[in-house]
């Protein structure tokens, strides 16, 4: 025979049943079910208020709550977020900022608060590479001010007025800092470089300037060079760029190209008027009213200062080594070497570059501080070659 089960909800209801409908003294009553009388007296007592209702089991959670978050800032804490969009940690930062004297909760309260409210969805932490750099390290985080500034263009998305708008972004990698959100119809280079003026005016030069590989930032003729590149080069600017295919070599730009679309773009203006008026809009916003966390949750402005190097308009000519051949670059692309044209890009039209020879007939072929390519003499007809042909040569060029 299979043992008895029961339940504390069904042994108060037999409790009942002995005491009230039976008459069974409270004593034998507890002795039987094995309890107490003070506890016997105490279910009974809860049925003699409210019924069998209250014999079922109920909440042990406190009535009060010492560390609860106050009304008050629960309900600035919504209405921000119905008013901004933004995160836990964002609120927070807008919330100290309004009420600096405030006992405020933590970030997982905040977000606890918010899915209550239906604001946000709970979801699975992912977790993040702490690696920031590819496996060739084409990616170094900026550490300081105009240390690295990232530069890429948003992907299009049409206006109201089905007209195309393509927004492209400068930002100081160090500080998170938004130099520029410039929407064009178009990726034109034209675009890129009176932009790039404009914010080399107003924040100087940087130390180098990480892109894609993409139209017009590079190419895939020889040092990938494009008109863009070639023009922070000769300020002295050194360019590096994301691997083929791995937007995650430029991690923090891209985070922010989310945050843009979002504030932005969703859903697009009506003209391209309108739109720029958005993106000018966020910038003066991301750089002053918004808290970064990989900051300190610090706002940009508070770090950022314009660099120290001014803009040139007329950068000095370059100087090689005295060994070196120099050749200026015609406007077709190419250079006259030992009685021979060679192609090098049209993106060097009228800058002089240098040749020294590294090996037996094999030259090294730099623009600025920049190896561009390689020529190879020993051939019947001297050729332009990406790499040195000899292991030694090699070596030697590392």
């Amino acid at each position: 025979m299979p043992w008895k089960e029961t339940h504390a909800v069904s042994e108060r209801h037999h409790l009942v049943d002995l005491v009230v409908h039976h008459g069974i003294a409270i004593s034998e009553a507890a002795r039987s079910l094995g309890i107490s009388r003070k506890t016997a007296h105490k279910w009974l007592s809860r049925y003699d208020k409210c019924g069998r209702a209250a014999l079922m089991d109920q909440s042990r959670a406190r009535h009060t709550q010492s560390h609860a978050t106050p009304i008050e800032i629960r309900d600035l804490l919504i209405a921000l977020r119905k008013e901004t969009g933004v995160g836990p940690r964002q609120l927070l930062w807008k919330v100290r900022r309004l009420m600096p004297l405030a006992q405020l909760p933590a970030v997982s309260t905040v977000s606890s608060i918010l899915i209550r409210a239906g604001l946000i969805e709970s979801k699975s932490r992912k977790r993040r590479d702490p690696d920031l750099r590819g496996p060739d390290g084409s990616y170094r985080a900026g550490t300081r001010p105009n240390e690295q500034w990232t530069v890429d263009f948003k992907g299009q998305f049409r206006l109201g007025d089905r007209s195309l708008c393509y927004p492209l972004t400068i930002q100081d990698d160090a500080t998170r800092f938004v130099l520029c959100v410039d929407g064009y119809d178009s990726i034109s280079t034209n675009g890129v470089i009176a932009s790039f003026r404009r914010v080399f005016r107003e924040h100087g030069i940087p130390d180098r300037i990480h892109s894609d590989n993409g139209s017009p930032f590079a190419s895939t003729g020889i040092g990938r060079l494009s008109r863009v590149s070639v023009q922070w080069m000769r300020q002295g600017i050194e360019v590096c760029r994301s691997r083929v295919g791995h937007p995650q070599d430029n991690p923090r730009h891209e985070r922010m190209h989310r945050t843009l679309k979002s504030q932005t773009a969703r859903p697009p203006s009506a003209t391209a008027r309108a739109q720029q008026r958005r993106f000018t809009n966020f910038v003066r916003w991301m750089n002053e009213e918004r808290g970064h966390e990989g900051i300190g949750m610090r706002a940009p402005c508070e770090m950022y200062a314009s660099s120290l190097r001014e803009w040139r308009e007329r950068p000095d000519e370059v100087e090689y080594p005295g060994s070196w051949e120099v050749r200026r670059v015609r406007q077709g692309g190419e250079i006259k070497f030992q009685g021979t044209h060679l192609f090098l890009s049209t993106a060097l039209a009228g800058e002089a570059v240098g040749l020294t020879e590294i090996d037996e007939g094999i030259w090294r072929v730099c623009f600025r501080n920049s190896v561009l390519c390689f020529v190879n003499t020993r051939l019947d007809t001297p050729t332009v070659i990406a790499e040195p042909p000899d292991e030694e040569v090699a070596e030697y060029n590392q």
